[in-house]
Protein backbone atom coordinates (compact mmCIF):
# COMPACT_ATOMS: atom_id res chain seq x y z
CA UNK A 1 0.00 0.00 0.00
CA UNK A 2 2.81 2.39 0.87
CA UNK A 3 4.47 1.62 -2.46
CA UNK A 4 1.29 2.59 -4.33
CA UNK A 5 1.04 5.89 -2.44
CA UNK A 6 4.69 6.55 -3.15
CA UNK A 7 4.19 5.94 -6.87
CA UNK A 8 1.18 8.29 -6.97
CA UNK A 9 3.18 10.93 -5.13
CA UNK A 10 6.08 10.56 -7.55
CA UNK A 11 3.76 10.93 -10.55
CA UNK A 12 2.36 14.16 -9.12
CA UNK A 13 5.81 15.59 -8.56
CA UNK A 14 6.84 14.60 -12.07
CA UNK A 15 3.78 16.40 -13.49
CA UNK A 16 4.61 19.49 -11.43
CA UNK A 17 8.21 19.45 -12.66
CA UNK A 18 7.11 19.07 -16.28
CA UNK A 19 4.68 21.99 -16.01
CA UNK A 20 7.30 24.14 -14.32
CA UNK A 21 9.79 23.33 -17.08
CA UNK A 22 7.26 24.17 -19.81
CA UNK A 23 6.44 27.50 -18.19
CA UNK A 24 10.14 28.37 -17.81
CA UNK A 25 10.86 27.52 -21.45
CA UNK A 26 7.92 29.56 -22.73
CA UNK A 27 8.79 32.47 -20.44
CA UNK A 28 12.37 32.44 -21.71
CA UNK A 29 11.13 32.32 -25.29
CA UNK A 30 8.90 35.36 -24.88
CA UNK A 31 11.51 37.42 -23.06
CA UNK A 32 14.28 36.62 -25.54
CA UNK A 33 12.02 37.13 -28.54
CA UNK A 34 13.19 39.65 -31.13
CA UNK A 35 9.86 41.51 -30.99
CA UNK A 36 10.28 45.15 -30.08
CA UNK A 37 7.97 45.04 -27.09
CA UNK A 38 7.49 42.21 -24.64
CA UNK A 39 3.74 42.16 -24.15
CA UNK A 40 2.41 41.21 -20.73
CA UNK A 41 -0.81 40.18 -22.45
CA UNK A 42 0.72 36.89 -23.57
CA UNK A 43 2.11 36.09 -20.16
CA UNK A 44 -1.25 36.95 -18.63
CA UNK A 45 -2.88 34.39 -20.89
CA UNK A 46 -0.26 31.81 -20.02
CA UNK A 47 -0.30 32.39 -16.27
CA UNK A 48 -3.89 33.57 -15.88
CA UNK A 49 -6.97 32.19 -14.16
CA UNK A 50 -6.65 28.66 -15.53
CA UNK A 51 -3.05 28.40 -14.34
CA UNK A 52 -4.13 29.53 -10.88
CA UNK A 53 -6.79 26.84 -10.75
CA UNK A 54 -4.29 24.26 -11.94
CA UNK A 55 -1.77 25.29 -9.30
CA UNK A 56 -4.40 25.18 -6.57
CA UNK A 57 -5.45 21.76 -7.82
CA UNK A 58 -1.93 20.44 -7.37
CA UNK A 59 -1.57 22.04 -3.93
CA UNK A 60 -4.97 20.73 -2.91
CA UNK A 61 -4.05 17.23 -3.96
CA UNK A 62 -1.44 17.27 -1.18
CA UNK A 63 -3.38 19.26 1.40
CA UNK A 64 -7.09 19.52 0.61
CA UNK A 65 -7.75 21.97 3.43
CA UNK A 66 -5.30 24.50 2.01
CA UNK A 67 -7.25 25.00 -1.23
CA UNK A 68 -10.74 24.34 0.11
CA UNK A 69 -11.83 28.01 0.27
CA UNK A 70 -10.40 28.73 -3.17
CA UNK A 71 -12.37 25.85 -4.72
CA UNK A 72 -15.57 27.01 -3.01
CA UNK A 73 -15.27 30.43 -4.62
CA UNK A 74 -13.69 29.61 -7.99
CA UNK A 75 -14.72 26.01 -8.57
CA UNK A 76 -12.56 22.94 -8.77
CA UNK A 77 -10.46 22.51 -11.89
CA UNK A 78 -9.17 19.15 -13.01
CA UNK A 79 -5.55 18.69 -14.00
CA UNK A 80 -6.74 17.52 -17.42
CA UNK A 81 -8.66 20.76 -18.10
CA UNK A 82 -5.67 22.81 -16.94
CA UNK A 83 -3.33 20.99 -19.32
CA UNK A 84 -5.85 21.35 -22.17
CA UNK A 85 -6.13 25.09 -21.57
CA UNK A 86 -2.36 25.51 -21.34
CA UNK A 87 -1.68 23.64 -24.57
CA UNK A 88 -4.64 24.71 -26.76
CA UNK A 89 -5.95 27.94 -25.15
CA UNK A 90 -9.39 26.29 -24.99
CA UNK A 91 -11.30 26.76 -21.74
CA UNK A 92 -13.67 23.84 -21.16
CA UNK A 93 -15.88 26.14 -19.06
CA UNK A 94 -16.22 28.76 -21.81
CA UNK A 95 -17.72 27.64 -25.12
CA UNK A 96 -16.59 30.88 -26.78
CA UNK A 97 -12.96 29.79 -26.58
CA UNK A 98 -13.81 26.93 -28.97
CA UNK A 99 -16.15 28.87 -31.27
CA UNK A 100 -13.72 31.74 -31.79
CA UNK A 101 -11.27 29.32 -33.39
CA UNK A 102 -13.84 27.79 -35.75
CA UNK A 103 -16.34 30.52 -36.74
CA UNK A 104 -15.20 33.48 -38.89
CA UNK A 105 -15.49 36.87 -37.14
CA UNK A 106 -16.64 35.21 -33.92
CA UNK A 107 -13.55 36.48 -32.14
CA UNK A 108 -14.81 40.08 -32.32
CA UNK A 109 -17.29 39.17 -29.56
CA UNK A 110 -14.55 37.80 -27.34
CA UNK A 111 -14.22 40.81 -25.07
CA UNK A 112 -13.37 40.52 -21.41
CA UNK A 113 -15.54 42.09 -18.72
CA UNK A 114 -13.25 43.71 -16.16
CA UNK A 115 -16.12 45.20 -14.13
CA UNK A 116 -19.72 44.41 -14.99
CA UNK A 117 -22.29 47.13 -14.52
CA UNK A 118 -25.91 46.46 -13.67
CA UNK A 119 -27.38 43.91 -16.11
CA UNK A 120 -24.11 43.43 -18.00
CA UNK A 121 -23.13 39.93 -19.05
CA UNK A 122 -21.78 38.16 -22.15
CA UNK A 123 -25.21 38.24 -23.85
CA UNK A 124 -25.18 42.04 -24.15
CA UNK A 125 -21.47 42.78 -24.28
CA UNK A 126 -20.69 45.78 -26.54
CA UNK A 127 -19.45 45.06 -30.03
CA UNK A 128 -17.79 47.21 -32.67
CA UNK A 129 -19.77 47.70 -35.87
CA UNK A 130 -18.36 48.94 -39.15
CA UNK A 131 -19.82 51.30 -41.71
CA UNK A 132 -18.52 52.14 -45.21
CA UNK A 133 -17.37 55.75 -45.29
CA UNK A 134 -19.51 56.34 -48.39
CA UNK A 135 -22.63 55.61 -46.32
CA UNK A 136 -21.94 58.49 -43.94
CA UNK A 137 -23.92 61.56 -45.03
CA UNK A 138 -24.57 65.08 -43.75
CA UNK A 139 -28.00 64.63 -42.22
CA UNK A 140 -29.96 65.52 -39.12
CA UNK A 141 -31.70 68.36 -37.36
CA UNK A 142 -29.86 71.09 -35.49
CA UNK A 143 -30.58 71.15 -31.77
CA UNK A 144 -30.54 73.92 -29.20
CA UNK A 145 -27.71 73.37 -26.78
CA UNK A 146 -28.06 74.26 -23.08
CA UNK A 147 -26.66 77.59 -21.95
CA UNK A 148 -23.47 77.60 -19.95
CA UNK A 149 -23.66 77.50 -16.17
CA UNK A 150 -27.43 77.40 -15.75
CA UNK A 151 -28.80 74.08 -16.87
CA UNK A 152 -28.05 70.44 -16.06
CA UNK A 153 -25.80 71.28 -13.14
CA UNK A 154 -24.14 68.37 -11.36
CA UNK A 155 -25.20 67.68 -7.78
CA UNK A 156 -21.67 66.82 -6.72
CA UNK A 157 -18.86 68.76 -5.14
CA UNK A 158 -17.72 72.04 -6.64
CA UNK A 159 -14.15 72.41 -7.75
CA UNK A 160 -11.92 75.33 -6.91
CA UNK A 161 -9.38 74.16 -9.47
CA UNK A 162 -8.17 76.90 -11.78
CA UNK A 163 -6.85 75.97 -15.20
CA UNK A 164 -4.49 78.97 -15.43
CA UNK A 165 -5.03 78.99 -19.17
CA UNK A 166 -3.70 75.44 -19.48
CA UNK A 167 -5.67 72.69 -21.18
CA UNK A 168 -5.48 69.46 -19.20
CA UNK A 169 -8.11 67.47 -21.12
CA UNK A 170 -8.21 66.77 -24.84
CA UNK A 171 -11.54 65.50 -26.20
CA UNK A 172 -11.58 63.91 -29.63
CA UNK A 173 -13.71 61.46 -31.60
CA UNK A 174 -12.25 58.55 -33.57
CA UNK A 175 -15.74 57.87 -34.99
CA UNK A 176 -17.09 61.41 -35.10
CA UNK A 177 -19.99 60.35 -37.36
CA UNK A 178 -21.69 58.30 -34.63
CA UNK A 179 -25.07 59.99 -34.35
CA UNK A 180 -28.45 59.61 -32.64
CA UNK A 181 -31.72 58.45 -34.20
CA UNK A 182 -33.98 61.02 -32.42
CA UNK A 183 -32.05 63.83 -34.15
CA UNK A 184 -32.21 62.44 -37.69
CA UNK A 185 -35.55 62.75 -39.54
CA UNK A 186 -36.74 59.40 -40.86
CA UNK A 187 -34.10 57.40 -38.97
CA UNK A 188 -35.40 54.21 -37.34
CA UNK A 189 -32.56 51.68 -37.21
CA UNK A 190 -28.93 51.83 -35.99
CA UNK A 191 -27.62 51.91 -39.56
CA UNK A 192 -29.37 55.28 -39.98
CA UNK A 193 -27.51 56.79 -37.02
CA UNK A 194 -24.47 58.21 -38.78
CA UNK A 195 -23.87 61.77 -39.88
CA UNK A 196 -21.11 64.30 -40.48
CA UNK A 197 -23.38 66.96 -38.96
CA UNK A 198 -21.77 67.88 -35.64
CA UNK A 199 -25.14 69.05 -34.31
CA UNK A 200 -26.45 65.47 -34.24
CA UNK A 201 -23.40 63.23 -33.84
CA UNK A 202 -21.19 62.49 -30.84
CA UNK A 203 -19.38 65.81 -31.34
CA UNK A 204 -22.21 67.79 -29.72
CA UNK A 205 -21.85 65.57 -26.64
CA UNK A 206 -18.15 66.44 -26.64
CA UNK A 207 -19.04 70.13 -26.79
CA UNK A 208 -21.22 69.78 -23.72
CA UNK A 209 -18.55 67.78 -21.89
CA UNK A 210 -16.04 70.53 -22.62
CA UNK A 211 -18.42 73.17 -21.29
CA UNK A 212 -19.14 71.35 -18.04
CA UNK A 213 -15.47 70.52 -17.37
CA UNK A 214 -14.52 74.16 -17.88
CA UNK A 215 -17.19 75.14 -15.36
CA UNK A 216 -15.26 72.98 -12.91
CA UNK A 217 -12.09 74.93 -13.66
CA UNK A 218 -10.52 72.24 -15.84
CA UNK A 219 -9.03 73.48 -19.12
CA UNK A 220 -10.24 71.55 -22.16
CA UNK A 221 -9.38 71.39 -25.85
CA UNK A 222 -11.94 69.74 -28.14
CA UNK A 223 -11.16 68.41 -31.62
CA UNK A 224 -14.16 68.49 -33.98
CA UNK A 225 -12.53 67.01 -37.08
CA UNK A 226 -14.85 65.43 -39.64
CA UNK A 227 -13.29 61.98 -39.40
CA UNK A 228 -14.97 60.67 -42.54
CA UNK A 229 -13.26 63.30 -44.67
CA UNK A 230 -10.03 63.04 -42.68
CA UNK A 231 -9.80 59.29 -43.31
CA UNK A 232 -10.61 59.73 -46.99
CA UNK A 233 -7.91 62.35 -47.40
CA UNK A 234 -5.40 60.00 -45.77
CA UNK A 235 -6.53 57.07 -47.95
CA UNK A 236 -7.68 55.22 -44.84
CA UNK A 237 -10.84 53.18 -44.33
CA UNK A 238 -13.11 52.52 -41.36
CA UNK A 239 -10.90 49.71 -40.07
CA UNK A 240 -8.02 52.21 -39.90
CA UNK A 241 -9.96 54.81 -37.92
CA UNK A 242 -7.69 54.58 -34.88
CA UNK A 243 -4.66 55.03 -37.11
CA UNK A 244 -6.24 58.28 -38.28
CA UNK A 245 -7.18 59.58 -34.84
CA UNK A 246 -3.72 58.57 -33.62
CA UNK A 247 -2.21 61.22 -35.89
CA UNK A 248 -4.56 63.83 -34.44
CA UNK A 249 -3.75 62.85 -30.87
CA UNK A 250 0.00 62.69 -31.47
CA UNK A 251 -0.02 66.15 -33.03
CA UNK A 252 -1.99 67.56 -30.10
CA UNK A 253 0.26 66.02 -27.47
CA UNK A 254 3.32 67.35 -29.30
CA UNK A 255 1.84 70.87 -29.52
CA UNK A 256 0.49 71.06 -25.97
CA UNK A 257 2.62 69.47 -23.27
CA UNK A 258 0.02 70.34 -20.61
CA UNK A 259 -2.49 67.76 -21.86
CA UNK A 260 -2.85 65.04 -19.24
CA UNK A 261 -6.13 63.32 -20.09
CA UNK A 262 -6.97 62.43 -23.71
CA UNK A 263 -10.64 61.40 -23.97
CA UNK A 264 -11.91 59.53 -27.02
CA UNK A 265 -15.70 59.91 -26.92
CA UNK A 266 -17.93 57.44 -28.77
CA UNK A 267 -21.58 56.35 -29.05
CA UNK A 268 -22.60 52.69 -28.73
CA UNK A 269 -24.85 50.84 -31.22
CA UNK A 270 -27.11 49.20 -28.61
CA UNK A 271 -30.80 50.09 -28.36
CA UNK A 272 -32.61 52.11 -25.73
CA UNK A 273 -33.56 49.25 -23.39
CA UNK A 274 -29.84 48.60 -22.82
CA UNK A 275 -28.49 52.15 -22.96
CA UNK A 276 -31.00 53.99 -20.74
CA UNK A 277 -31.25 54.03 -16.95
CA UNK A 278 -33.78 55.83 -14.76
CA UNK A 279 -32.22 57.11 -11.55
CA UNK A 280 -34.47 58.92 -9.08
CA UNK A 281 -37.02 59.66 -11.79
CA UNK A 282 -34.49 60.98 -14.31
CA UNK A 283 -33.36 59.20 -17.47
CA UNK A 284 -29.65 58.83 -18.16
CA UNK A 285 -27.82 57.53 -21.23
CA UNK A 286 -25.71 54.70 -19.89
CA UNK A 287 -21.97 54.79 -20.52
CA UNK A 288 -19.06 52.38 -20.36
CA UNK A 289 -15.28 52.29 -20.68
CA UNK A 290 -12.96 50.39 -23.04
CA UNK A 291 -9.40 49.35 -22.20
CA UNK A 292 -6.92 48.07 -24.78
CA UNK A 293 -5.32 44.87 -23.52
CA UNK A 294 -2.22 45.24 -25.71
CA UNK A 295 -1.47 48.74 -24.50
CA UNK A 296 1.79 48.90 -22.48
CA UNK A 297 0.11 51.48 -20.20
CA UNK A 298 -2.71 49.02 -19.47
CA UNK A 299 -2.32 48.90 -15.67
CA UNK A 300 -2.07 52.69 -15.36
CA UNK A 301 -5.05 53.26 -17.64
CA UNK A 302 -7.00 50.67 -15.69
CA UNK A 303 -6.36 52.54 -12.45
CA UNK A 304 -7.98 55.80 -13.57
CA UNK A 305 -10.88 54.09 -15.34
CA UNK A 306 -11.61 51.93 -12.30
CA UNK A 307 -11.58 54.96 -10.01
CA UNK A 308 -14.05 56.90 -12.16
CA UNK A 309 -16.28 53.86 -12.64
CA UNK A 310 -16.31 53.18 -8.88
CA UNK A 311 -17.45 56.73 -8.19
CA UNK A 312 -20.28 56.38 -10.70
CA UNK A 313 -21.35 53.06 -9.18
CA UNK A 314 -21.46 54.65 -5.75
CA UNK A 315 -23.32 57.83 -6.70
CA UNK A 316 -25.28 56.75 -9.80
CA UNK A 317 -25.63 52.99 -9.62
CA UNK A 318 -26.67 51.50 -12.95
CA UNK A 319 -25.40 54.41 -15.02
CA UNK A 320 -22.19 52.61 -16.00
CA UNK A 321 -22.45 49.40 -17.99
CA UNK A 322 -18.95 48.57 -16.80
CA UNK A 323 -15.38 48.33 -18.02
CA UNK A 324 -14.50 46.11 -20.98
CA UNK A 325 -11.11 44.88 -22.14
CA UNK A 326 -10.46 44.26 -25.83
CA UNK A 327 -7.43 42.79 -27.54
CA UNK A 328 -6.68 42.70 -31.26
CA UNK A 329 -8.99 39.73 -31.72
CA UNK A 330 -12.02 41.66 -30.50
CA UNK A 331 -11.10 45.22 -31.49
CA UNK A 332 -8.16 47.54 -32.00
CA UNK A 333 -6.37 46.25 -28.92
CA UNK A 334 -4.58 49.52 -28.10
CA UNK A 335 -7.02 52.36 -28.91
CA UNK A 336 -4.15 54.89 -28.81
CA UNK A 337 -3.99 54.48 -25.03
CA UNK A 338 -0.27 53.80 -25.35
CA UNK A 339 0.20 57.53 -25.97
CA UNK A 340 -0.86 58.48 -22.43
CA UNK A 341 -1.19 56.60 -19.12
CA UNK A 342 -4.34 58.66 -18.47
CA UNK A 343 -6.09 58.01 -21.79
CA UNK A 344 -9.82 57.29 -21.67
CA UNK A 345 -12.16 55.72 -24.21
CA UNK A 346 -15.77 56.37 -23.19
CA UNK A 347 -18.91 55.17 -24.95
CA UNK A 348 -21.78 57.57 -24.21
CA UNK A 349 -25.30 56.24 -24.64
CA UNK A 350 -26.67 54.46 -27.68
CA UNK A 351 -28.39 55.21 -30.97
CA UNK A 352 -31.79 55.93 -29.34
CA UNK A 353 -30.75 58.29 -26.57
CA UNK A 354 -31.93 61.90 -26.51
CA UNK A 355 -29.81 64.99 -25.84
CA UNK A 356 -31.41 65.36 -22.40
CA UNK A 357 -30.40 61.82 -21.45
CA UNK A 358 -26.89 62.37 -22.77
CA UNK A 359 -26.50 65.68 -20.95
CA UNK A 360 -27.57 64.06 -17.67
CA UNK A 361 -24.90 61.40 -18.10
CA UNK A 362 -22.23 63.93 -18.97
CA UNK A 363 -23.06 65.81 -15.76
CA UNK A 364 -22.51 62.64 -13.75
CA UNK A 365 -19.31 61.83 -15.65
CA UNK A 366 -17.94 65.33 -15.04
CA UNK A 367 -18.70 64.97 -11.35
CA UNK A 368 -16.81 61.68 -11.21
CA UNK A 369 -13.89 62.87 -13.32
CA UNK A 370 -13.45 66.17 -11.44
CA UNK A 371 -13.45 64.23 -8.16
CA UNK A 372 -10.57 62.12 -9.49
CA UNK A 373 -8.82 65.10 -11.10
CA UNK A 374 -8.92 67.17 -7.91
CA UNK A 375 -7.41 64.28 -5.97
CA UNK A 376 -4.55 63.99 -8.46
CA UNK A 377 -3.99 67.76 -8.44
CA UNK A 378 -3.84 67.95 -4.64
CA UNK A 379 -1.41 65.03 -4.51
CA UNK A 380 0.93 66.70 -7.02
CA UNK A 381 0.90 70.09 -5.29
Amino acid sequence: MNKIKLKVLNVRYVVICILFTIICILTSFFISSNSSVFKSFYMNQLLGTNSTKGLMYMIGSENRYFAEEFHKEKGRASLESFLLSLSTNINVNDLRSLLTRELPNMNQFYSEILIAGEGTDYTNIPEESSIPLDNIKDKGTAIEHPKSGKENNSTGENSNTQNNGENKVFIYHTHSWEAFIPLIPGATIPDDASSTNNEVNITFVGNYLKQKLEEKGIGVSHDTTNMRDFLRNKNLNWAQSYKGSRQILQDKLAQDKNIMFPMDLHRDDARKNITTKNINGKNYARLYFILGRENPNFEKNKKIVTAINSYLDEKYYGLSRGIFIKDRKSGNGVYNQDLSPNALLIEMGGVDNTPEELYASVDALVEAFSHYYNGVTKKNN
